[in-house]
Order: C-alpha cells, then structure tokens, then sequence
C-alpha cells in the first residue's frame, strides 16, 4: 500500500512575522524518517483557507487522504484573522467530499461541540470518516508530539469503519500519555453513542 500522503494548511500562530513556529518539522520528519509524503500551505486569511480546500478536494490530490488544519481554535471552529471560522461553513466547503478521508484539527477546543450539534452536522454534511481533536486548551508541544504519533499511525489502520476502531484504540493508547489533553476521534460509527 503506498503512503497516505497529508494535506495541511497551517494559520499564522501569532502576529510577528519573524516568529518561526510551525508544524513543518513534524510534516519534515514524517517524509523523512517514514516515506510519508506532504503538501503544506500557509493560510493567514479566510480565502486563502478556502482556496487551499478547494484544491485539495481535486482527484489530482485524492493520494492526500488526510487534511491537516493546524489553527488556532475555539468550541466548534478555528480562528483566522483572529474570527471564529465554524465547523459549519467548513462543511459546506467539504459537502460531501471526505468520505475516504480523516480530518486532524490541531487547534484548541474545536472538537468541543458548541450545543448546537455541529460536530454532528460536519461528520453528516462532509462523509468524513472521522475527525480527530481537541476538546480543552493544549500546550503547543505536547499537541504536537501526540500529532506526530497518530499522523504516523495513520499508515498502519484501513480507512474503513473497522480501521477507524482500530484507530480509536491506538489514540486512546497514546494519548495516555498525555493525560492533561483531551482529545477525541469522531466517528460516523460513534455519533450515536456522542450525541
């Protein structure tokens, strides 16, 4: 089987240009030390997130199963330009489009459902087979290290409903390692038992 490549779009981390944080060594590392190939994108306004969906939704990438969005974050959105970007008008952006594909929010509390049932609605209106994240506030690193341990593991499961079990186990796993996030994957399979 060959890798499953990543599509990530990061947002800017802060307002100083000359700062250099960024997710691009862990995407580095995944290529390098596992053949796992990339394609990152740097969004610093709503339009360009919505370009870089855009292309990423074209057969030419479907060798990019998973989308990668490394934001900031809020209860049920990430934020670009400093706004709340909804779950729901990133769905609309996805209709339909990810039933093959898994979604790594990297951005604090996104997964933590606003009371309005939009994890729900995103999972219904976008196929996904799942969607990982978090429900709190992460520390930067340890988000990150705990991303590069299921990135890498994502090689190893079927993207399937059975493959997404396996997948919940291996994250449950490791993310006792890092008692203080917590972290969640969302899937199709599990909405009933969510929501």
């Amino acid at each position: 089987m060959p890798p499953r490549g990543i599509f990530c779009i990061e947002g800017l981390w802060n307002d100083n240009l000359k700062a250099k944080a960024s997710i691009v060594p862990i995407l580095n590392m995944l290529e390098m030390n596992g053949g796992i190939p990339f394609i990152h994108q740097t969004a610093a306004t709503k339009e360009e997130l919505e370009f870089y969906i855009s292309k990423w939704k074209q057969p030419a990438l479907k060798n990019y199963p998973v989308l990668y969005l490394a934001f900031h974050g809020a209860k049920s959105a990430i934020l670009i330009e400093g706004k709340k970007y909804r779950l729901y008008n990133l769905a609309k952006l996805l209709d339909g489009a990810c039933a093959e594909n898994i979604l790594i929010f990297a951005s604090c509390k996104t997964l933590c459902d606003d009371g309005r049932g939009s994890l729900l609605h995103f999972l219904e209106t976008t196929n996904a087979l799942a969607l990982f994240g978090y429900k709190n506030k992460v520390s930067w690193m340890h988000s990150a290290a705990l991303e590069l341990l299921i990135l890498s593991e994502l090689q190893d499961v079927n993207f399937s409903r059975r493959g997404m079990g396996v997948l919940q186990k291996k994250i449950t796993l490791l993310a006792s390692a890092f008692p203080h996030i917590d972290c969640s994957l969302i899937t199709r399979k599990n909405l009933n038992t969510l929501f």
